[in-house]
């Protein structure tokens, strides 16, 4: 029987390396493109050649990374820079007479629809309230609206009923008796606050005063007070000029609006704490502290910034604010209101309310939008970012099966 001889494994004398492509060069000798293997001396000489690759392809792959991330980087930076100038510590900023009138504008063009102004005058026509008709018509021209044909017959029906000569002259001697028993604004206008301006509404107030103190009833001291004011500036009139008659307005306004009961109780509240006969004693004596003069220039201020709300409007539209007035600040908001609006204050008081009519007053500052756009900028590219990453990875298994397949 024939034996095959053993298998001998056979080794290279010389172990076989392939030729990379790095180590390729020109030789002449060998002709053009001839492969030539170099040795590599040195501390390289171990190194693993693909991994030499892999770190020579890994440099251009991140300039489209970092290009890709440029705008993220540069909005976080602008974010940053932004935030770091404390835009959010003072938002809001007071607003110019401009941006007041066009925000006024933009609010009435939205809130004052045709549909509302007919049934805001509908419902005034049925109650008989020709003094809210007379408010709503001058806003609603100033949006460019107008009541319907038929509407327009019924309030001119209502004003000629209510313009009777005997009824006014009823109504007159009534107002001039006493204003909180004043039938409408018209007549308030016309025969009660005439009087009420002049030294004689003063008295009369005072008057009211005693009898209340000699039956002993309930003292109105915030009255009292106030007709004490009036009387004084009316006596320095002609020597402080303009500072006593303003004093003298808004004094009257506001004991008009606390016999009226158009004074809110908070207003009031401070009207009490500010108008206190004991301070004006003391003052008058020369024994006032500083404390005191304080109080009196703050009611003076307050007297002032009514003064001015009347001012613009009317005596008797100032009166009816004053039920949007809950202390000191928000009487001067009022009366830049009424800069703005004139005499249609009352007709945009109404129709807007106090809370967005006194937010026409201030703007939000650019610092503070600007910040807010670069945070809002940079979370979203951020949020995308992180996004396309997850997309990448969840889906790349997917799109790996479905390649197979269609190879197959």
């Amino acid at each position: 029987m024939r034996r095959e001889p053993p298998l001998r494994a056979t080794r290279p004398a010389e172990p076989q390396r392939a030729v990379l492509r790095a180590e390729r060069r020109f030789d002449p000798a060998a002709g053009q493109g001839a492969p030539r293997v170099e040795m590599a001396q040195g501390p390289a000489a171990g190194r693993n050649p693909d991994a030499a690759g892999r770190g020579a392809r890994r440099g251009p792959r991140r300039l489209p990374r970092i290009i890709r991330a440029l705008p993220l980087l540069l909005s976080l930076a602008l974010g940053i820079w932004a935030l770091s100038t404390n835009p959010f510590a003072q938002p809001f900023l007071t607003a110019s007479e401009a941006e007041v009138r066009r925000a006024l504008d933009r609010a009435l063009a939205h809130v004052l629809t045709p549909a509302r102004l007919e049934q805001e005058i509908g419902a005034a026509l049925a109650a008989e309230d020709l003094d809210r008709i007379d408010t709503l018509l001058p806003v609603a021209a100033r949006v460019g609206i107008t009541p319907s044909l038929e509407q327009g017959e019924e309030i001119a029906a209502l004003r000629e009923a209510k313009d009777s000569v005997w009824g006014k002259v009823e109504a007159c001697g009534t107002c001039a008796a006493d204003i909180a028993n004043c039938p409408s604004l018209q007549m308030l206008a016309y025969c009660g606050i005439p009087l009420e301006l002049t030294p004689i509404g003063d008295l009369n107030a005072l008057r009211r005063a005693g009898g209340d103190y000699l039956s002993g009833a309930e003292v109105d001291s915030v009255e009292v007070t106030l007709a004490t004011v009036g009387l004084a500036a009316t006596g320095t009139l002609a020597l402080t000029g303009g500072t006593s008659a303003t004093v003298k307005a808004g004094a009257t306004a506001l004991r008009m609006g606390r016999r009226l009961r158009t004074l809110t109780p908070s207003f009031l509240d401070e009207l009490a704490r500010l108008a206190d006969p004991a301070m004006l004693r003391r003052l008058v004596s020369g024994t006032g502290e500083a404390a005191d003069t304080a109080r009196l220039a703050r009611a003076e201020a307050v007297a002032g910034d009514v003064s001015r709300v009347v001012r613009n409007t009317s005596m008797t539209d100032g009166v009816m604010l004053l039920r949007h007035v809950d202390n000191a600040e928000d009487a001067a908001r009022l009366a830049r209101v009424s800069d703005v609006a004139g005499s249609e204050t009352r007709g945009v008081m109404d129709v807007l309310g106090k809370s967005r009519s006194f937010r026409t007053l201030v703007r939000l500052s650019d610092t503070a939008i600007a910040a807010a756009a670069l945070v809002w900028l940079a979370v979203a590219q951020a949020l995308t970012a992180l996004g396309g990453w997850l997309g990448a990875r969840l889906l790349r298994p997917v799109a790996r099966g479905v390649a197979a397949r269609l190879e197959r």
